[in-house]
């Protein structure tokens, strides 16, 4: 559930992946207020009320204690929303609370209009994690706090890694419980960004090129993405492809990884990994498995910072020698941690160990797809864990 200070007075922006369950969370949320209204702009006789009289919520009951609540859905296909919200909080600010849905990034979209800078709050809602269905939110002190200690495989999993393997974690499939509906929904769900989604925030009109580039990203995972490789795939030029991806990305289809450089010699600079929210779409498991890994390290470093703990970034790190490590957690310029991705390799990486050193980072995780794995480990005064996907994951938000 959002946590946010009423006192803040800032218009909420919560957006995130396409069917990820922003309009159920924004309802649910709504149960908390006494008055509330909800605006859908997908819905015709809402678009019809905001255009005939664009304030139409000013007459809501505001008897004190409480501010009333307006919902804004989908808002962001609004051809002047931006203009608009800002109308809105500048005039109602101190009358009402606001907040404002959308599957594109509100915060980026830079569609015409002036700017809103400093009159709201991002949030970004993400798939369920193994952490999230097993009931965990920690914070990124417990996290460490954890890992530290001694600690023992819990005997008490529901089989959440399982499930999120099987059917993504995305609340319809989840909920469904059934691979076949998954399949159909995943198309669908592909279908509706690529169809509609796109439209609201650009002009694309080679909709069938585009589809063949969302079609090849996920035997891209994994791997640093070349432009130039898909831009002869696809046969169009390099800067349509760079921007064509920076589109999926608003539109929460994907996600890049930039790597960390830091102080460290040798390394790649410029070459980004790319990752989907739907891991289920890698078809390789070894790529599905680093996949599912990152969105949940993302999703784990975009909750402590939105709980206000120090800010958090997520990286990879790769030389010209080809060492590699698959994620490094940094806050600010300190390494918080190092995790490795591995099948089922109980032999602690030597690229790990290396840059766990290079680093000065105080954990190192090997993380492997096997159930009961948990060996801990210490080499020159800093701890390695070997760890099933499992238990690393539940300890996670």
């Amino acid at each position: 559930m959002i946590k946010v200070h009423r006192d803040w007075n800032k218009m909420i922006f919560l957006s995130g992946p396409r069917q990820v369950g922003k309009t159920t969370l924004a309802q649910e949320y709504r149960k908390r207020y006494q008055h509330s209204i909800y605006f859908n702009w997908d819905n015709f006789d809402d678009q019809k009320r905001l255009l005939k009289d664009p304030y139409f919520f000013r007459n809501m009951d505001r008897s004190p204690p409480e501010k009333p609540l307006v919902i804004f859905d989908e808002i962001h296909k609004y051809a002047r929303w931006k203009n608009y919200l800002k109308g809105v909080y500048d005039t109602y600010a101190k009358d009402f609370d606001f907040l404002v849905t959308g599957s594109s990034r509100l915060d980026l979209l830079k569609r015409g209009g002036d700017s809103l800078m400093g009159r709201y709050i991002p949030l970004k809602l993400m798939p369920f994690s193994v952490g999230e269905l097993e009931e965990q939110l920690a914070k990124r002190s417990d996290f460490m706090d954890t890992w530290v200690d001694e600690i023992k495989t819990p005997s008490s999993y529901s089989g959440a890694f399982e499930k999120l393997w099987q059917l993504s974690g995305f609340p319809d499939p989840l909920s469904h419980k059934d691979t076949g509906y998954y399949r159909i929904w995943q198309e669908e769900r592909k279908k509706a960004i690529l169809r509609e989604d796109v439209q609201y925030i650009s002009h694309v009109r080679e909709l069938s090129q585009l589809g063949l580039l969302a079609n090849l990203l996920p035997d891209r995972v994994g791997s640093p993405l070349s432009i130039n490789a898909l831009k002869e795939d696809i046969g169009t030029a390099f800067e349509t492809v760079r921007d064509w991806i920076t589109l999926l990305e608003n539109l929460y289809y994907c996600f890049r990884l930039y790597p960390y450089t830091g102080r460290l010699a040798r390394t790649l600079r410029k070459e980004t990994k790319l990752y989907l929210y739907d891991w289920n779409e890698v078809t390789d498991d070894s790529f599905r498995f680093e996949n599912m890994m990152a969105v949940h390290l993302m999703k784990a470093v975009e909750t402590w910072n939105a709980m206000g703990e120090k800010a958090c970034s997520l990286f990879y790190i790769r030389d010209k020698e080809k060492r590699e490590v698959d994620f490094v957690v940094m806050e600010g310029k300190k390494p918080l941690f190092l995790v490795e991705v591995k099948t089922n390799n109980l032999n602690l990486s030597p690229s790990l160990l290396y840059y766990q050193e290079k680093l000065n980072a105080p954990v190192a995780f090997q993380v492997i797809n096997t159930t009961k794995i948990l060996r801990k480990s210490r080499e020159n005064k800093k701890l390695q864990w070997i760890c099933s996907a499992d238990c690393f994951l539940a300890t996670l938000p």
